[in-house]
This record gives C-alpha cells, sequence and structure tokens, in this order.
C-alpha cells in the first residue's frame, strides 16, 4: 500500500507537469512577455523535472528525495514567474508541487 504523503506528492508533481506543459502552449501562442525565452525555458524545466521526481517517488528512487528537493525549488521559481504573469492555473499547481515536495523531503530526510 502506498503511503498518502507519498501519492499526494507524486500526483501534484505529475499534475504541475501537465500544467507546465500547457502553460507552455498557451504562453507560445500569447507571446509578448508571456513567450519570452526566459518563461518558456523556465516552464519546460519544471515540467521535466517535475515528471522525473513524480515518477523516481513513485518507484521508491533512492534518488527520490534529492530530485523532490530540487522540483521544490524548480516549482517555487516556475510559481513566481507564472504569478507575475497572471498565470494562476499554472502558478497553483506549481505551489502545491513544491509545498507537497519540501514537506516529502523534510519527511525523508528525517
Amino acid at each position: 500500500m502506498t503511503d498518502p504523503k507519498l501519492q499526494s506528492t507524486v500526483n501534484a508533481l505529475l499534475g504541475c507537469h501537465r500544467s507546465c506543459v500547457r502553460q507552455m502552449m498557451e504562453s507560445a501562442d500569447i507571446g509578448d512577455s508571456h513567450g519570452t525565452r526566459t518563461h518558456l525555458t523556465g516552464l519546460m524545466d519544471c515540467a521535466d523535472t517535475c515528471r522525473l521526481a513524480g515518477d523516481m517517488l513513485d518507484r521508491h528512487s533512492p534518488w527520490a528525495a534529492s530530485l523532490c528537493e530540487l522540483a521544490a525549488e524548480v516549482c517555487t521559481r516556475t510559481a513566481e514567474s507564472c504569478e507575475r504573469l497572471g498565470e494562476s492555473a499554472c502558478a497553483n499547481a506549481c505551489r502545491a508541487a513544491a509545498d507537497l515536495s519540501a514537506q516529502l523531503v523534510a519527511q525523508l530526510t528525517h
């Protein structure tokens, strides 16, 4: 049986991955400040980091805690970028993934 906190974190990470991919497509279509290379790269980095961290958590990889720590940082920065641009759905998904990842890291490393 999977730990509910771990499963919630996996779900948040994979949800953030999907949200960032959707936002990347929308931002590219909108252009302007939404379509800058920096913002699009940040969304792509967040999506990839979340997918990898979620997959590693799901299979109980020994690297999962390290990746969740990175995901928490990447998600926090991406949420800030999305908030500045009014991309609230993506910002909320990133914040949720960051918070749950940070909590899980604290649990796994203590």
